[in-house]
Order: C-alpha cells, then sequence, then structure tokens
C-alpha cells in the first residue's frame, strides 16, 4: 500500500511539473516577446523592462496554472489564493531580475544579449524552482484534513460529473451537467 500510494504521489507530482513546464514556457515566451520589445523599443533601464516582462508573463502564468495545472485544487479563497500568487510571483520577480540587475549595474554588461542571458539562463531557473514549490504548497495547495478531502472531493465530483469526484478518476474535468446542478450543495 505505502509503495503503491508513493508511486501515485510522485505520478502525480510529475504531470504537475509537466504542465507547470508547459505553462511556464508560455509564460516565458511572453516575458522573452515583452522584455526585448520594451529593450529595443522604449528608453527603459535593462532592469526595468525585464521587471515589464516578467508582469506580462506573471498574468500569463496565473491564468494557466489556475485553470489548467492546478485546475483541481480547491478554489474557495480565490482573493487569497491570488494575492498569494501576486506575492510569489513578486518574489520570484526580485529573484530573476536581481540577475539582470547585477549583470547590467554592477559587472558592466549592458547589451541586450547580457540582459537575456542573465535573465532566462541564470535568473529563470532559480526562480522557476522557487515558484512551482511554492505554487504547489501554498497558492494551490491540495485540500487537507477529512472535512477538507471529502468537501473538495464532493465539490470535485459534482463539478466534474464523478461520484464523489474520487482520487485518482481519470476523469478529464469536463462534464454534461448543468452548471445549476454541478454547483448544488
Amino acid at each position: 500500500m505505502l509503495v503503491a500510494r508513493i508511486v501515485s504521489t510522485f505520478r502525480k507530482l510529475y504531470a504537475e511539473m509537466l504542465k507547470f513546464g508547459v505553462v511556464g514556457a508560455i509564460g516565458v515566451a511572453s516575458d522573452v516577446g515583452s522584455s526585448n520589445l520594451l529593450w529595443q523599443y522604449t528608453g527603459l533601464s535593462h532592469t526595468v523592462a525585464s521587471i515589464g516582462g516578467t508582469c506580462v508573463a506573471t498574468v500569463t502564468a496565473y491564468i494557466g496554472n489556475r485553470y489548467w495545472v492546478f485546475r483541481d485544487r480547491p478554489a474557495d479563497a480565490r482573493r487569497r489564493e491570488m494575492a498569494m500568487f501576486a506575492l510569489i510571483s513578486l518574489v520570484g520577480l526580485i529573484i530573476e531580475n536581481s540577475f539582470v540587475f547585477v549583470g547590467d549595474r554592477v559587472l558592466g554588461f549592458h547589451s541586450i544579449e547580457a540582459a537575456n542571458v542573465a535573465k532566462f539562463i541564470l535568473g529563470l531557473p532559480v526562480a522557476g524552482v522557487f515558484r512551482f514549490t511554492t505554487s504547489h504548497l501554498f497558492v494551490f495547495p491540495e485540500a487537507t484534513g477529512a472535512a477538507g478531502a471529502a468537501g473538495s472531493a464532493g465539490a470535485t465530483g459534482a463539478a466534474t460529473g464523478t461520484a464523489g469526484g474520487a482520487e485518482g478518476s481519470d476523469d478529464d474535468g469536463f462534464s454534461a451537467q448543468s452548471p445549476t446542478r454541478a454547483s448544488a450543495p
């Protein structure tokens, strides 16, 4: 039983990491595009333009994480979730863009290429590990305790059309149920 539970937990975590990576890749593409546009076509410093790109990627990442990666997690406290995501994104922004700042202001690497290397090759992986870990644990936490597990399982089951929303279900999260019936207690 213990080995099966460990394997199941690992598979679920691995699937979340893969989805998080896809959302992250889309976020990186939006970050690269917006950062480079700001670097090339505005008078903004590398650090400020980089922060602008990170903000665009943060919005993209929240939408992808909430509605795809962690869609099975309880969404009872959306304001708390958004505030935690914003806080963790701010810390990730500081981690990621500190590499740009150090490269530009401390080491004297002023080119766009140097800013791209500092941000996307050095800073992004460090910030990415931080973001995944904290998103998984704090922003989109799994239901805990007997009441939380029963409540989220029932809500998941009602929303997805499964009987009780049992863990390990192969349900894809889509249902032909009406919204009224799905949201009924």
